[in-house]
């Protein structure tokens, strides 16, 4: 895998603190060098982070007391439309996880989650990021190389 720019944001939610001490085992030992994670337990917690800083991937329970996954995923498209939205669900109907895809989810995993799944899942979207990354970044390049360019020939 590439390298990414800068060391990517991984927040982890869930209102079982089971579920975020073993999502964060599992990634800590496999991505611990390549993101940043933050584990969250409460939704508008996570609406406060997505305010003050950028979230890269968000791990997050569907279902959830007070604020869902659904609004917490419209929140942090609204935010970023880059941030890769992967749901953990255990009650979930299709319904709930199909509109989750339509409105911005890359992936889903169920619960109880797999080990070998999750880290396969993460890596793929971490992969992501890091091409989309280096594209921004040629392409950004390649338009001041060009603006240059035109700014020495006049």
């Amino acid at each position: 895998m590439a390298k990414s720019i800068r060391k990517l944001n991984l927040v982890i939610l869930d209102d079982d603190p089971a579920v975020l001490r073993l999502v964060k085992t599992y990634l800590d030992v496999e991505f611990k060098n390549q993101v940043n994670l933050h584990l969250l337990s409460d939704p508008h917690d996570a609406q406060l982070f997505f305010d003050e800083r950028c979230c890269d991937i968000l791990l997050s329970d569907i279902e959830m007391p007070g604020m869902d996954g659904l609004e917490v995923l419209k929140i942090a498209k609204k935010r970023s439309a880059w941030t890769q939205v992967i749901f953990m669900t255990g009650h979930s109907s299709w319904d709930r996880i199909s509109t989750a895809i339509e409105n911005g989810a890359t992936d889903y995993l169920v619960k109880p989650l797999n080990r070998e799944q999750l880290i396969n899942t993460v890596r793929y979207q971490l992969e992501r990021l890091t091409r989309w990354q280096a594209a921004a970044l040629e392409t950004l390049h390649r338009k001041n190389s060009e603006r240059e360019k035109l700014a020495t020939a006049t």
